[in-house]
């Protein structure tokens, strides 16, 4: 630090946004490039998810190749015309009466990513070059009868490979539409002209219509485009360096409505496997984990494997040193553009432990370990420390309480869609303000409570809570209420669940260590849980909830 300009705390500095959208000023300069990063910029990984938690830097890696590689795509499935998808009468019929549309989203998918995938290896703008792209295709292959359908279907779209993304959706839904409405135009016009005609239709009288649409929605059309995917594989340069990225993010985003978004993200993750062929092109697609838990829960048929797709993913996680580095490199670039070129670093700020605590150890402690939860912590102790030298332990602890309630209202958004019902659970969990609890202790003194908490949460009637395993859970105890195990049981489903989404760590037996599911296993079973288990709650709601006791006095 210079000695001649002293280090102050300002109104407004930050080391960076909570959201990498808009953290240009520190997100390039400061970007840690960690193991995840390799595996992303590498075309022969297999990885092309990356998935992670809110805040755990998907956007950052998707902006950073985004950034710095030279022949990037990005689709953002916002600008995409998914509304006309949602909106559409035929598809919202043939959902009506539960046709199988997986073919179909998957045909979208795959169409979209080839388009997209020639207009960026070859550079096309406009109409003339989009038709000279195709004719050099068909050039090379026209000796090649093998390579026949797949030029027959490019030749459908060869004056409009340089069209944007909604175009290209909006005309291949429409090409499906006409089928359809050819094979099913009676019935559609009576959805159109009378409420809720599919659910006057027998079952028999649906099976016959679901028979009919499977005559368009079949497996020929993804031949064709596999066979297209092939092609691109065998035309794309193998010789050259040439390495070229298609980006999707926002998928968490109103992009489409709900009652189809997760299918259309499961179609997507089935696409992916076919577009490995083409050596030089890496898919990289960003998902929330609660997103792809949500896309599990509306998966019903055996076809969608989890298994299947496991190395696809990679999972984001940091460790404390990599955290460190992050924090330094901003702390440094914020200082760094008001002050001297000497180095400024989280220690020449945070001198002062909290408790018997370092500042760095405290701080991180109280974080998911995740990029936005320590920036955020960091950005807040400076807010509480404007126009001093030093974060003191008192600016510390008041920052503490801002910053604990605003992560309790970010964790009960991010997993929202799959556990509506999360906040209800948390707070009968944390009333207590016991920061740790025997499962015998709780089961044994809360029972009226328990049952309570079962009857308001099992007896939930809006739809949108019944696929919430916290619902499932709450209905099943109240059904089997008289059975003596059942409150055990149902305790250790939410402790199970407040695991999933790290708010709890849970000591599975006497004798073990507490384990967190940011930190150990990602998922613990409740059948692991012992009568004997101890549940903690993570020191990231402590503050919101005014949860204290004599370990937290010496932390």
């Amino acid at each position: 630090m210079h000695k001649n300009n002293p280090l102050i705390l300002r109104n407004g500095m930050k080391i960076g946004s909570n959201d990498a959208e808009s953290d240009d000023n520190f997100l390039f300069q400061c970007f840690v490039h960690y193991p995840p990063v390799d595996d992303c910029l590498d075309p022969q990984s297999p990885t092309m998810i990356i998935s992670g938690r809110t805040g755990s830097g998907k956007t950052a890696i998707i902006r950073y190749i985004g950034k710095t590689e030279e022949r990037t795509l990005e689709i953002d499935p916002t600008d995409m015309s998914m509304y006309y998808v949602s909106n559409s009468d035929t598809l919202r019929f043939l959902q009506s009466i539960e046709a199988d549309l997986d073919l179909l989203f998957q045909a979208l998918w795959q169409h979209v990513i080839c388009i997209e995938f020639i207009r960026l290896c070859w550079k096309i703008n406009d109409e003339q070059k989009s038709k000279n792209v195709f004719q050099k295709i068909k050039d090379k292959c026209s000796l090649d009868q093998r390579k026949k359908k797949a030029i027959d279907y490019l030749r459908e779209w060869e004056g409009k490979f340089w069209i944007t993304t909604d175009q290209n959706i909006k005309e291949i839904t429409e090409k499906y539409e006409k089928r359809i409405q050819a094979e099913l135009g009676g019935e559609i016009k009576k959805f159109i002209a009378k409420t809720n005609y599919s659910k006057q239709l027998g079952s028999e009288k649906k099976i016959e219509l679901i028979s009919r649409v499977k005559k368009i929605i079949n497996s020929e059309q993804l031949h064709d485009l596999h066979k297209v995917i092939d092609l691109l594989s065998e035309n794309s340069d193998k010789s050259s360096q040439k390495k070229y990225f298609i980006l999707i993010d926002k998928l968490d985003d109103n992009w489409i409505d709900v009652e189809i978004r997760f299918k259309m993200i499961r179609a997507l993750i089935q696409s992916l496997s076919r577009f490995r062929k083409i050596s030089n092109l890496k898919i990289l697609i960003a998902m929330r984990e609660d997103v792809y838990e949500r896309v599990l829960q509306e998966t019903k048929d055996i076809s969608f494997q989890k298994e299947k797709y496991e190395s696809y993913f990679v999972r984001l996680s940091w460790n404390k040193n990599d955290l460190k580095t992050l924090i330094d490199k901003r702390i440094n670039s914020l200082f760094k553009r008001q002050y001297s070129s000497d180095n400024i670093h989280f220690d020449d700020l945070f001198k002062y432990n909290v408790g018997q605590s370092k500042p760095f150890d405290y701080l991180i402690d109280r974080t998911l370990l995740r990029p936005r939860d320590i920036i955020s912590f960091v950005n807040e102790c400076i807010r509480c420390s404007e126009s001093e030298t030093i974060v003191s332990a008192n600016h510390i602890r008041k920052a503490e309480q801002i910053y604990s309630q605003g992560r309790l209202l970010s964790i009960e958004q991010e997993w929202n869609s799959v556990f509506p019902l999360l906040k209800e659970v948390l707070d009968f969990f944390c009333k207590l303000k016991k920061s740790s609890i025997s499962l015998s202790n709780l089961v044994e003194n809360e029972r009226s409570s328990i049952e309570s908490l079962a009857l308001s949460l099992g007896s939930k009637e809006e739809k949108n809570f019944h696929l919430d395993p916290i619902f499932q859970a709450s209905y099943c105890f109240i059904k089997n209420a008289q059975d003596p195990n059942a409150r055990y049981e149902y305790v250790k489903k939410l402790c199970s669940i407040l695991y999933r989404v790290s708010m709890i760590g849970i000591k599975l037996d006497v004798g073990e260590k507490y384990s967190f599911a940011h930190i150990d296993l990602p998922v613990v079973d409740y059948n692991l849980i012992s009568n004997n288990a101890t549940i903690k709650i993570h020191k990231i709601l402590w503050s919101a909830y005014k949860i204290s006791d004599q370990a937290q006095r010496n932390n």
